[in-house]
């Protein structure tokens, strides 16, 4: 069983891991088990897993047991469209694939979305995902947690109810596509709420290095910075900027407050703010799942809540089409109300409608806790 797959690894041994059983469905997970991004992509899997094992617990989906292949893509270029062409060769009845959950990470996201729709293979995205790459859609695509601009208004509604009236820093790589991206709507968000004179905005490529832009910082009067870069970027300014002034308000993104960034900080890493997708624990349409998921023993944890939400999204799709056949449950996902963990809602272009707000985190001995 899965032939080619297994051929494939073996030629790619480091990269992937398979796990394989006698199984009538089979869906896979992409996600980095290597790297800066391992973290993540283990909390992944850890949310697929649980959500199969329940599943063929209660007796399989429509009768039949689920298969889970995990595969490392590394967050690799080159791996992510590899991963996406070795998946689409196997068309067997025994080895196809129905569903990819993944890839974490965007790399060649276009290319990659298309094959698997070339191939019919039912894929979520189960992370939110640039601006650019949320437009891309195909009938069998779910992107489950829309796009990263999002974080921007949630950012703007936690300072106006906790820093209002204060002057905040946005710096940004002008070189990432999409941290420029999410750098100009948080522009927007406090141009929004007439608010935009309390927003300054500063490029790592305006200045010479960081300790100018430093300088340049504090020159001007700013008590916050929301950091958007590279980990190692983001480490040295918040750094820096502590050092300077301990009671500066440090805001980072939580997907990139990895290695580098950790090395750099330390200790200091936990006397700051972090953007990132909400746990959903206080959401009440997530309620009853986690109440089963804590009778089993299981407590979803950062992006576990993710991998999860995906797998029982396809369940419901499953259900509501009758089937697990590719233009079926796109079919299923574009006609009327579909459910998710966080509530029913419609999608629209393979995005859910109604989209959970992000979350502000602060990290308490190497834990994240959510506080707004």
């Amino acid at each position: 069983m899965f032939k080619q797959i297994k051929t494939y690894v073996g030629i790619l041994a480091a990269f992937f891991h398979i796990t394989t059983a006698q199984a009538d469905v089979n869906i896979a997970v992409v996600a980095p088990q290597t790297g800066d991004q391992q973290a993540f992509g283990t909390e992944l899997i850890s949310g697929v897993k649980t959500a199969v094992d329940l599943i063929n617990e209660a007796g399989g989906l429509k009768g039949q047991r689920i298969n889970l292949i995990t595969i490392n893509d590394a967050c690799d270029d080159r791996l992510s469209v590899a991963t996406a062409k070795m998946i689409a060769s196997n068309s067997g009845e025994k080895d196809k694939i129905s569903l990819v959950i993944g890839p974490y990470c965007g790399n060649k996201f276009g290319e990659v979305a298309k094959t698997y729709a070339d191939a019919k293979i039912f894929q979520i995205i189960p992370t939110s995902i640039p601006e650019e790459d949320e437009a891309e859609n195909h009938p069998g695509l779910a992107k489950l947690s829309g796009d990263n601009r999002r974080q921007s208004t949630d950012f703007y509604n936690f300072y106006d109810k906790s820093f209002s009236g204060r002057n905040v820093a946005i710096i940004y790589d002008s070189e990432n596509r999409e941290i420029v991206d999410i750098a100009a709507a948080v522009q927007q968000e406090f141009k929004k709420h007439n608010a935009l004179e309390r927003l300054k905005a500063y490029s790592y490529s305006s200045f010479d290095d960081i300790d100018d832009l430093v300088e340049k910082v504090l020159e001007d009067k700013n008590n916050i910075a929301y950091i958007l870069g590279t980990p190692k970027q983001t480490a040295e300014v918040a750094s820096q900027l502590k050092d300077e002034n301990e009671h500066f308000i440090i805001f980072a993104n939580k997907y990139k407050a990895q290695k580098d960034y950790n090395e750099i900080m330390g200790k200091m890493a936990e006397k700051i703010f972090y953007v990132g997708l909400p746990s959903l624990s206080d959401n009440p349409n997530f309620a009853e799942t986690l109440v089963q998921l804590r009778l089993k023993g299981v407590e979803p944890e950062g992006l576990g809540v993710y991998g999860f939400s995906a797998v029982k999204f396809w369940e419901g799709l499953v259900e509501k089409g009758d089937s697990f056949d590719y233009d079926r449950l796109a079919a299923a996902m574009a006609n009327g109300p579909v459910k998710t963990l966080w509530g029913e809602t419609t999608v629209k272009n393979g995005t859910p409608e109604n989209l959970p707000s992000y979350g502000i985190y602060i990290r308490m001995s190497g834990q994240y806790a959510q506080v707004y």
